[in-house]
């Protein structure tokens, strides 16, 4: 048994007047006769109009000039480095090509003189850190090291060019972090 459809046709002839249709809409248009030029009006026959309008003075031509704007699409970073005004902001050691978030906090030792703490690096190396130490790619400095968490103080720079001092808190894991008092 055929399957009607819409106007009680089968699909395949449904499809064939619709791919008709499309190629018939896709043909060169066809541009309208231009009108007849209208009959010349003479002259003489009009009176002459005794107010003229005055024409309003043309609005002059508006221009955009870019001079003493900056560029939004310029990055302000390279400016300082091309003038050198760029600071160094990464560290010399392994530690210096990962990012904060992909360093873990595994062990804190404290009640030395410098206490210790020791991260794991995502490659599965540990490293061991004490204050001063240079750690992250934007050059973070070792600010704290507390019980059970590492204050790491960087410097980030904004879009308008400040720098703005910001910390970050590396803290030991829940299992990890044991509270032992004497």
């Amino acid at each position: 048994m055929t399957r009607l459809h819409a106007f009680g046709l089968p699909p395949a002839v449904l499809g064939a007047l619709a791919g008709l249709a499309l190629l018939a809409g896709c043909g060169e248009q066809k541009k309208p006769a231009a009108p007849p030029p209208a009959p010349a009006k003479v002259a003489a026959a009009q009176p002459p109009k005794a107010e003229a309008k005055p024409e309003a003075p043309a609005a002059p031509e508006w221009s955009y000039s870019s001079v003493g704007k900056r560029d939004p699409f310029h990055s302000f970073l390279a400016e300082l480095e091309a003038t050198g005004q760029a600071m160094a902001t990464r560290c010399g050691t392994p530690l210096g090509r990962f990012e904060l978030d992909q360093l873990r906090l595994v062990a804190v030792v404290t009640g030395l003189d410098d206490p210790v703490a020791m991260v794991e690096a995502p490659n599965g190396i540990g490293y061991s850190l004490r204050r001063g130490a240079c750690i992250g790619r934007n050059g973070g400095v070792i600010a704290a090291v507390r019980g059970g968490e590492v204050v790491v103080s960087e410097w980030a720079t904004r879009a308008d060019g400040t720098r703005d001092r910001t910390q970050t808190v590396l803290r030991l894991p829940k299992e990890a972090s044991l509270q032992i008092e004497e």
